[in-house]
């Protein structure tokens, strides 16, 4: 039998299949999607999904303002 605390209680990966549904939503709604890039994090290590990347040095600038981005964020946190 479940409780009512078992009952509302969410799952730990919420926020991600969240976000993640709303990618998938994205993405089906636009017809020139090309490329994919995502970082999961698994327990305690990241894997790394992605399609093809045609442009490499522009995604490296993506992942520089990306961790720009996770700094900043770090530094808010203190």
């Amino acid at each position: 039998m479940t409780t009512d605390k078992e009952a509302k209680r969410e799952p730990r990966n919420k926020e991600a299949t969240d976000l993640l549904k709303h990618i998938v939503q994205q993405v089906e709604g636009s017809e020139d999607t090309a490329e994919v890039l995502a970082f999961v994090k698994i327990g305690r290590e990241y894997h790394r999904f992605s399609t093809g990347i045609a442009d490499m040095m522009k995604l490296i600038a993506v992942l520089e303002v990306a961790k720009h981005d996770c700094i900043t964020r770090m530094a808010s946190d203190d």
